[in-house]
């Protein structure tokens, strides 16, 4: 009986702790009114999200260039809205050049050469706004919009929402 709880708690708590992690992203597609969703990378096209809509979906893991992830919620008006990710066995995947987010407060010492607090600064040159590249613990490796800097990020310097500035 002890086991069999212990397994049931196990099942309902990973998943959250797998979340707990805390990295999101907003959509930005400026391609179209939808932005697809593949069942791998560069994979089948399993279903679309409105670009019209402020979405932020969960970070789960990266290849490549491309993010498989979780949960997307819309972020528009007083209540937030899930949507449902439905037609694909393997995950769902966006490129991560669809996937931006900001820096919170100033932007200065925030990017890092080296996954550390004590790595050297490196300068973000323009708007702060990042694309993911990489995970590791509670760190973030990411490309700015323009391409002109690589560093990484602590989560609670990010900023995952496309509708403040994140103070």
């Amino acid at each position: 009986m002890k086991k069999t709880i212990l397994l049931l708690l196990a099942a309902v708590l990973l998943p959250l702790a797998v979340n707990a992690q805390g990295f999101y992203a907003y959509i930005v597609d400026h391609d179209g009114p939808v932005t697809n969703v593949r069942n791998a990378p560069r994979g089948k096209v399993v279903t679309t999200l409105p670009t019209d809509k402020a979405l932020v979906v969960t970070l789960l893991a990266a290849k490549g260039e491309w993010w498989k992830v979780g949960d997307v919620v819309d972020q528009y008006g007083d209540d937030e809205m899930e949507f449902v990710l439905r037609g694909s066995k393997t995950g769902y995947w966006i490129h991560r050049s669809l996937l931006w987010f900001g820096v919170t407060g100033d932007p200065e010492g925030a990017l890092r050469a080296t996954p550390s607090k004590n790595g050297k600064a490196v300068k973000i040159p323009g708007e702060p706004y990042f694309h993911p590249l990489a995970l590791k613990g509670n760190w973030i490796k990411v490309v700015s919009t323009d391409g002109k800097c690589t560093g990484w990020l602590h989560r609670d310097r990010i900023c995952y929402n496309p509708l403040t500035t994140c103070p």
